[in-house]
This record gives structure tokens, sequence and C-alpha cells, in this order.
């Protein structure tokens, strides 16, 4: 270098501010090509509109968890959102050997963010840790029918089901929450602790956990050893702003890249700023007014008839939501294959609610209810409680942080009625055993007749066979008033115009799927 030097000195002023140029310029490009091989890039900060719980896919389906260990862990296979057909992840292949045998080949060369290689063991490891009754899984109700795991070698696993089960592949891919299986690496949660292992998640996907700073922030950094395509953010940055107006101003302010659940009377806002832009999917969670038929009152057909008619969801759904919601008939998602289309809304009939309620109007309820976990909520929750009181019914509502909610359903406590939003974008009917098989952790039923039917499904190979089944356990729910009222609303992101982002699959945002202009 100082015989480079020298020789600009020779060359004299012109020419050497020339040379001196050319060699900053080489400089710069040189240290850029650096940084960037040491994992350089893009921070995408986003504001998610709840807080986490638990980071232990085995242990949770709270919404806010699943955006941030979706980055973290992964599954064996994966949907293609354009045709909806399975694809491989960590397995390079599936087939049927045999009426109840299901066969995975693996994917060779994946590691776990600790280095430890991915073998046919973690895969049985996590399959039956979902299955074990302590571990209190919300996915055990949707994988009842496994009988045994199999770790052939170390890169195939044979799963066994107890009767034929065409959907087992179906959990094995990510989207649709509740039922999906995760793969967890076997030594590392052996070793530790439950709360240590949702602390600090290890798993093989393209993030692993930077820093969790809780009721704060989590930074998750890109993991440069990922065994596929690296995303191009280098670091995501998650805060909790649960207040919408606080939001969406972090958004337009430029302290925040992406918000979740951008509320419906500020999409002007967004649209009109230079900035920021929407990015919309239809195919956002359906929300369930979920009625616990296991204990008073609604554990009496006609209460919950009243309950069902004293709402007008039309008028509702029209005036908070508008071309962003549609009000459904049942508790499935409008693009499941076993919709029973025949079946329409309740109907709104105040005089019909009153009678059937009779001498035990007003009647008293005590409800929580969540305020930004959902588009529009509190307003929702507000007009439906409106409607209530001016019905025959009397409710006492109150404010819950949404994990402490989401513990509250869990253990089966969370009152006696809520509304809580499913995720269908798998396309199945199977998730309404999510919250109406007895024996799922969120169920708020306890019907023997709806067990069998979905019983039944599950094990049906014929899908014209296995749809009738599912259509007949829908007019049972509808017919019983399980679920008081039903409605879709479109998943609504803010975005910087820096930012693009496909969002053709529920509400899953996928932050290896955000792209960033250059």
């Amino acid at each position: 270098m100082k015989s480079f030097n020298r020789s600009i000195a020779i060359l004299g002023a012109g020419k050497a501010r020339a040379v001196a140029l050319v060699l900053s310029t080489m400089i710069a490009v040189m240290s850029g090509t650096c940084a960037m091989a040491q994992g350089s890039g893009p921070e995408i900060r986003v504001a998610l509109s709840a807080g986490l719980d638990v980071l232990d896919p085995t242990r949770s389906t709270n919404g806010a968890d699943f955006v941030i260990y979706t980055q973290v862990y992964e599954t064996l296979l994966d949907l293609d959102p354009k045709t909806g057909e399975l694809v491989p992840k960590l397995a390079t292949s599936f087939r049927l050997k045999s009426p109840t045998v299901w066969e995975f080949k693996l994917r060779r060369g994946v590691k776990f963010h600790d280095g430890t290689p991915f073998t046919s063991a973690d895969v049985k490891y996590s399959i039956e840790r979902v299955l074990d009754p302590a571990t209190s899984s919300p996915h055990l109700a949707q994988l009842a029918s496994v009988k045994e795991v199999r770790a052939i070698n170390e890169l195939t696993v044979e799963i066994e089901t107890k009767t034929p089960d065409p959907l087992l592949p179906r959990r094995m891919q990510p989207v649709g929450g509740a039922g999906r299986v995760f793969i967890v690496p076997k030594m590392y949660f052996e070793a530790g602790t439950k709360q240590e292992v949702s602390d600090k998640p290890v798993g093989t996907g393209p993030y692993k956990l930077g820093e969790w700073r809780k009721g704060q922030s989590l930074t998750l950094l890109r993991n440069e050893d990922y065994w596929g395509k690296k995303p191009d953010g280098a670091k995501g940055t998650f805060t909790f702003i649960t207040e919408n107006a606080t939001r969406v101003n972090a958004l337009l302010s430029g302290e925040v890249d992406v918000i979740q659940r951008l509320p419906i009377p500020d999409v002007p806002r967004v649209e009109g700023s230079a900035s920021a832009k929407i990015i919309a999917s239809s195919a956002g969670v359906v929300h369930t007014l979920l009625l616990d038929s296991r204990k008073p009152p609604f554990d009496d057909l006609n209460t919950r008839k009243a309950f069902a008619h004293a709402l007008n969801m039309n008028n509702v759904i029209g005036n908070l939501l508008g071309k962003y919601g549609r009000v459904l008939p049942v508790p499935l998602g409008p693009t499941v294959t076993q919709l029973d289309k025949s079946i329409a809304p309740y109907k709104y009939d105040r005089n019909l609610a009153k009678e059937l309620l009779g001498n035990k109007a007003p009647l008293e309820l005590s409800t929580y209810t969540s305020d930004g976990r959902y588009v529009a909520d509190r307003d929702i929750y507000q007009a439906v409680n409106a409607q209530l009181s001016a019905n025959g019914f009397k409710v006492k509502p109150q404010t819950l942080e949404w994990g402490r909610f989401v513990s509250l359903m869990q253990s089966r406590s969370a009152g006696p009625f809520y509304v809580v939003g499913w995720d269908f974008s798998e396309g199945d009917a199977s998730k309404m055993n999510s919250f109406l098989k007895s024996s799922s952790a969120f169920s708020v039923t306890n019907d023997p007749a709806y067990d069998k039917l979905v019983d039944a499904a599950a094990a049906e190979m014929d899908e014209a066979k296995r749809t009738e089944l599912w259509k007949t356990a829908q007019k049972l729910v509808h017919e019983k008033y399980y679920v008081a009222a039903v409605w879709q609303a479109d998943a609504i992101y803010g975005f910087s115009k820096k930012m693009n982002f496909q969002g053709t699959v529920g509400e899953v945002l996928d932050l290896s799927k955000v792209t960033v202009a250059p």
C-alpha cells in the first residue's frame, strides 16, 4: 500500500485524484461485499397486535406466537398457495405404503440452529410429544389417529395410524394453525425444561432467535446456514402494539415497516400515505362466537338459541367491516372442500329470543373480550353486547390480555361465551374439531354424536363419503347452536412501500417471504 501511495504522488495532482477515487470506490465495493458475506441486509420492523405467550410450537396456537415460531421451526411439508397441493419441505417425499402407514423421506444435510443434524429421531420425538397427555398440546385432537411413529433409518420415518387417515400429510404443513406438527430438536428439548425451550427456541428455519425482551420486543436473525433459499431480511424486530391508532401511527411515521390488522377506519389514511400501502387477503381468519354448552347457562338449547337470534350479525359486520368482512353460516372458511352451502346463517329475531328466555330474562353473563387481537374486535364486541343487552341478556364484559385469554380458553375456563378466530387455509372441515370435539383442549362441547360423526369422517378414504359425513356434522352443529355467530374478516396489513409481500394464505405473516426494494 505504501508503494501504491508513492506511485500516486508521482502522477501529479489531477491524475492522483482520479486514481484515489478509483481506489476508494474499489475499497467501498470490497467492504460492501465483505459485509454482505457476513450476513448484512435490511432490518424488517414488525408491529404485532398482541403479545407473545409460548414459543413452543407443540404447546401453542396463539396467533402472535405462531408468527414468531413459524420463522424458527419448520414442517415436513409445505402448502403451495396457488394450487393448494402439498410440496416438499423437511421431507423430500411421502407416500401411503398401506391403508394405515405413511412413509416420509427426509432431507439430507439439514441442521438445527445449534448445529445438531436433523434426523428421523427428531420427527418421531416431535409427534410423540404432541401425543403425550402431559404436554397438554392443543394439536392433540387432530393427531388422535396416530398409533405409532417409527424411525426406520436416519432419513426415513413411518407413521402408522389406528384407522386410515387421509389427512395425516395435511398435519405436516404449516398453514391452518391448530393440528400442525413443527419439528423440534429431540436432544435440546429433552435437556431443557418447558420454560427454557419456550424462551430460547431452536429450529431448522430461515431465522433464529436473537433476543426476546418479554413484553417489549423480540429479534430474529437470519440463519446464514439455512438449507434453503435465504430471505432478504437479515433481521426481524417485532414489537407489540395492541392499541390500533398507535400501531397505525407507528407505520405512517416510519417507526415500523409492517403492521398486523390494519383497522378499517384507517384504510384511507394508509392509502393516501406517501410511504405506506395496504396488502389484503380475503382468506382471513374465521371468527367464531362460541357458547360453552358444557356449563350453565348454555347447557340449555333454548338459551343458546335465544342468544343466537338476539344478534343481528349482518348489521354488525356490514357496518364495521364493510367490504372487508362477511357473515358465514357455519364455522368453516368459504374455500373448505366439505362446506355445506345449503345452510344459512341464523336470522335475527328478537321476539323469538325473548320468548325462548321466558322468565330467565335478563340473564346475566360475565365475559372476557380481546382488544386489537382481531380486526375491529373491540367494536364488534361492543355492538354484540349492546344487542344482547337489548334482547334479554345483561352482559358484563372485561378486557383481558390476549396471552392470558388463550390460557383460559385452553383450560376451558374462558367464560360462557367468547370470540376466537381460526385459520381454514388448509381447506378442510376437520379444523372444527379444534373447538367442538370433546377431546380438544379448546372444546366448548361434549357431544358424543358429533364425536362419532367426525371420527368416521377422519377414517374415510372415499372423499365423497367423507364430505357427506362432514355435511351431517355441520347440520348437527347448526341445529344445536354451539356456535352463535360466524364471520370472516380480510387479513389487512399495512406495509412500507419499500417492501413487498404476497398475502395469499390466511393471516400467515412469513418474514422470509417479505422482499425489500433495492
